[in-house]
């Protein structure tokens, strides 16, 4: 099982292991506690991070543990379901994918499992005609509408009657509202059968669905409780993410049954609020639907990192790093050299990816230089930018230690020098408005502007192929900045895929 886990949990940067073997720790005992203290229905766990910090990933790989370790698992994937518009046949499918292993092997099984499923397509079915949907019309317009129809049919009285009129408008009148009320009452009659039939359906669901559990766990070693993970509910359209809460709630409230629902609370919460309105308590109401809320333990910046550059398709032949420092520990320095919370340097991250798919220079982007640039536009510091480009401290900056090793010498010897990337990167801003040719007609005296230099040296090779005509060329570094502002309105919506 160890080895399992450790294949399973190989690619994990974020260290999500551990929190998956603690949710699985609990919620087994958990359930077996319901279970001896006669405890029925399902048990539902809202897993509650914010984008980025890998819940799909989580998820993923909670399934195939919990598969590990014996226990039927059905995965919905909320965000690609949405289009179905019914969250009772998107988990009705994951439950039925769960199952299909154990029909090869099992008829019986099979037509347990298709008798299950008739009782929730007369669920589907009622939902369909809008009999139980949450937020269909209110009986009374509907009710009224069918009243205004006959009401017209009423009205039209031919020519030849309008003498008589008024002799029998005392009885039409009465006609009328009998009318009107067996309309009423046939209404609510109807409407009286729809919900007995979707209750009595609902019963039977999940009566079947308890059997079919039982003969699972009874004769195929099946282990108890059954996991249900919904993923990406948060992305959902609103009404969609609301009718999944109320139907696993209602509908799916199965005994030796817990689901795992992964959500950002901050973006539910906000989902609940424009259906409801905004003055309604969207926590408040969303805390109704779970027994427990489980938070990731906090992500490390360095890890967060590496796990962003590990799992984002994004072209490293583009970028540059001083004395090749890896990309993702050169930006966990700049995110902790200005304070950067691990929620921004999510986005920070986004505008990078967006700068090094719209760069076309031959030459790569140093991306020390344009990380702080970045940083400063995601806090809306345009004032800081300028400042920055034009080699000044920036006083509203961190105080994080943003430096690196570099073994570097002469004739005399090598030795190990700390540099500070705040000193490289003035040096090297200083000079991009001088011509090229310059900025390499000297001889270097420390790591800094050896480093300097060769990457002035690179960049006239690289464009300009060591010759130019004229006063000039002057360093594309100039470009950055407004890079930085182009691509600033390309950034990623919150939550965003990552794709």
């Amino acid at each position: 099982m160890s080895n399992i886990k450790d294949e399973i949990w190989c690619d994990d940067l974020l260290s999500r292991r551990q929190d998956a073997d603690i949710l699985e720790a609990f919620l087994v005992r958990r359930h077996e506690e319901r279970r001896e203290a006669g405890q029925t229905g399902a048990y539902v766990v809202n897993l509650n991070a914010g984008w980025g910090l890998g819940k799909s990933f989580f998820m993923e790989r909670l399934k195939r543990q919990l598969e590990a370790s014996g226990h039927l698992t059905a995965f919905v994937n909320a965000w690609r379901d949405d289009s179905s518009r019914e969250p009772v046949v998107a988990v009705m499918h994951a439950i039925e994918e769960s199952l299909k292993p154990h029909f090869a092997v099992k008829n019986g099984l099979v037509k347990a499992w298709n008798s299950t499923k008739a009782h929730g397509a007369t669920i589907v079915a009622s939902m369909a005609k809008g009999a139980s949907r949450r937020l269909a019309e209110k009986y009374t317009g509907q009710a009224l509408r069918e009243i205004g129809e006959f009401l017209d049919e009423q009205d039209r009285v031919p020519d030849h009657l309008e003498a008589t009129l008024d002799e029998v408008s005392e009885k039409a009148a009465a006609r009328t509202a009998a009318e009107v009320t067996t309309l009423l009452t046939k209404f609510v009659d109807d409407k009286i059968t729809d919900y007995r039939a979707r209750l009595a359906s609902a019963s039977q669901f999940q009566s079947r669905m308890r059997a079919l559990l039982e003969q699972l766990a009874e004769k195929d070693g099946v282990k108890l409780p059954f996991f249900v993970l919904i993923d990406e509910l948060d992305r959902c359209r609103p009404t969609y993410a609301i009718e999944m809460l109320e139907q696993v709630k209602h509908l799916f409230d199965i005994d030796n049954t817990v689901f795992v629902v992964s959500t950002d609370g901050d973006q539910l919460a906000h989902s609940v609020r424009a259906v409801y309105g905004t003055g309604f308590e969207g926590e408040r109401y969303l805390r109704r639907f779970f027994h427990r809320h489980y938070q990731f333990t906090p992500a490390d910046l360095r890890k967060l990192c590496d796990y962003l550059f590990a799992v984002n398709r994004i072209d490293l032949t583009k970028v540059s790093t001083p004395w090749e420092m890896a990309p993702s520990a050169l930006f966990a320095g700049a995110m902790d050299r200005f304070d950067v919370t691990l929620r921004d340097a999510e986005q920070c991250f986004d505008i990078l990816r967006s700068a090094i798919t719209l760069w076309d220079h031959k030459t790569p982007i140093l991306l020390n230089v344009i990380l702080p640039m970045i940083i400063f536009h995601q806090r809306n510091e345009p004032a800081n930018i300028s400042a920055f480009i034009h080699g000044s401290t920036v006083r509203l900056a961190g105080d994080g230690n943003w430096s690196t090793i570099v073994d570097w010498g002469d004739r005399s010897g090598i030795k190990q020098y700390q540099v500070s990337i705040d000193d490289l990167n003035r040096e090297i801003l200083t000079r991009i408005d001088t011509p090229i040719p310059e900025n390499i007609a000297f001889h270097p005296s420390s790591p800094t502007n050896h480093y300097v230099r060769n990457v002035f040296a690179a960049e006239f090779l690289s464009l300009h192929n060591n010759i130019y005509r004229g006063k000039g060329p002057k360093s594309v570094i100039s470009e950055y900045a407004n890079l930085v502002r182009q691509v600033g309105r390309l950034t990623a919506p919150d939550p965003a895929p990552q794709a």
